[in-house]
């Protein structure tokens, strides 16, 4: 028998049995999309971690932002009396004292802005560490395969997607906080969000 002769039939052998195990293994089948959508900072702000750091930043810069806030109504009242000064030179004296305030109020409604976004990134980066776990851990406790922060651009989603409320409640059981006593948030069937929750910020610059 020739080389080539038994080569062939070999192939021939080879391509048969390759052709009957592929008949005979079936298909995997394909796994259906779950997805899950999170109002992520929501979710961090609204969890015992996220208040009880939310309080202690009211408390740090609250006064700050009421001192403001009566500066801001000085420089208002003079403008206002700018408005009604009738000689150049009460004009020029309010202009000056308007000037000289204006000027330190932008300069320390920026530096409150400035610390309130610096505490604001410490605080997301603190919670989002332990966020992550919590996210893995429900997503495959409930077989979903695609979890999305709503902050994202998403075309639609139905509101039983929404799993905002089951999530700030499974962080809550895995880190309670001493004191803090869980949000009531229902997982209704419209799983509608929670409502955000804002940090303080400086009055608007004039």
């Amino acid at each position: 028998m020739k080389l080539n002769t038994v080569v062939a039939g070999a192939a021939i052998l080879v391509a048969a049995a390759v052709t009957v195990r592929s008949q005979n293994t079936a298909a995997k089948p394909v796994m259906a999309a779950k997805v899950a959508v999170v109002a992520m900072r929501d979710a961090m702000l609204n969890t015992q971690d996220g208040r009880k750091a939310m309080a202690g930043m009211k408390d740090k810069f609250e006064p700050t932002r009421l001192e403001l806030e009566k500066r801001q109504k000085e420089l208002q009242s003079l403008s206002e009396q700018l408005r009604r000064a009738t000689t150049a030179d009460a004009q020029q004296k309010l202009n000056a004292e308007m000037a000289a305030k204006k000027k330190t109020f932008d300069r320390d409604a920026e530096d409150l802005n400035n610390e309130v976004q610096q505490e604001d990134g410490k605080l997301m980066e603190a919670v989002s560490q332990k966020m992550a776990g919590v996210i893995d851990e429900f997503a495959k406790k409930n077989g979903y395969t695609v979890v999305l922060d709503a902050a994202e651009p998403v075309m639609w989603a139905s509101e039983s997607s929404n799993v905002t409320p089951e999530v700030i409640k499974l962080y809550d059981q895995k880190f309670p906080v001493a004191g803090m006593a869980p949000l009531n948030i229902p997982a209704a069937p419209g799983k509608n969000p929670v409502a955000p929750t804002k940090a303080p910020a400086a009055p608007p610059k004039k």
